[in-house]
């Protein structure tokens, strides 16, 4: 059982902003976080993970104070494992030095997430040489490798393909079953939060201001996206607004009044509630000649 309940103030696009995260996960539960840019998310993960410390408040983990008061338990006596956005690997070790790194790393787990990752040939790289992808997957397989209790991810597949990515969520989603490890993620994408996630937390302005299950409440009601406004073109009665959403341009058709106080260039959040979808499966999909 993971117990939080601290402040800490923060910087946003709008001001200074105060933080408070106040929520108990069980263990073995499966988390995802959710929000815009800049509302504390990262922040989260980084004072569970000891790596930041809070202005004030307490984390507690199975009956062990982690932060109270004055008290932090240093990162490296918390049983964790944490892949940031930038990756944070060793530069001066290679791939496989770095996924072994630490105390109790067996050999035939490095060899065995070396595999997973589709790694074997990158093994004696140095992480200069590595693209952001390749990079982005030794920060997992070193957090992975650990067989930590809690798994904290921060937007951890944003440099992946597809093919890779669907193959590491099954992996994480198989690991977690087997070691009932506590996984809390951070991200954009609603595929990554829905596939790996039982409860999700939306964070706004540093407050949970939802909690919804992701097979009930999270699914069937209604999602927000975040987007940036591409164009804004006035139709008589309506507008059309285009908007991207990662890497794709989307249009859509609204009420003038929706959209008072918008310009191209800001970022908006789009609800939308599941309906009747035309569900197109190009890899089935028979072309008439």
């Amino acid at each position: 059982m993971i117990r939080c309940d601290f402040y800490k103030k923060l910087k946003g696009g709008r001001g200074e902003f105060n933080l408070h995260f106040c929520e108990e996960i069980k263990r073995g539960e499966r988390i995802g976080i959710f929000g815009a840019s800049g509302v504390g998310k990262s922040t989260i993960l980084r004072i569970l993970s000891g790596l930041e410390k809070p202005d004030y408040g307490e984390i507690i983990v199975d009956g062990e104070i982690w932060n109270q008061n004055q008290f932090l338990l240093p990162p490296q006596k918390r049983n964790l494992g944490f892949v940031f956005q930038n990756y944070a690997l060793f530069p001066n070790l290679n791939v496989r030095e770095n996924i072994a790194y630490g105390k109790g790393v067996l050999p035939q787990d490095v060899l065995r997430i070396l595999e997973l990752m589709e790694l074997q040939e990158l093994a004696h790289h140095r992480i200069a040489h590595l693209s952001g992808g390749q990079a982005q997957r030794v920060a997992l397989a070193r957090a992975l490798v650990r067989k930590p209790k809690i798994l904290l991810l921060d937007e951890p597949m944003s440099a992946l393909d597809l093919r890779i990515k669907n193959k590491l969520l099954d992996e994480i989603n198989h690991l977690q079953k087997k070691l009932n490890f506590t996984l809390i993620l951070v991200s954009h994408q609603i595929s990554e939060i829905y596939r790996l996630s039982d409860r999700v937390f939306e964070i706004e302005e540093g407050r949970v201001i939802s909690i919804k299950q992701t097979k009930g409440e999270f699914r069937g009601g209604k999602v927000t996206l975040n987007v940036e406004v591409l164009n804004i073109e006035y139709l008589g009665l309506n507008v059309r607004l285009e908007v991207v959403l990662n890497e794709e341009i989307f249009s859509f058709v609204c009420h003038p009044s929706e959209i008072e106080g918008v310009s191209i260039g800001d970022h908006i959040k789009i609800a939308f509630k599941s309906f009747s979808p035309l569900i197109i499966n190009e890899a089935k999909k028979d072309y008439i000649k």
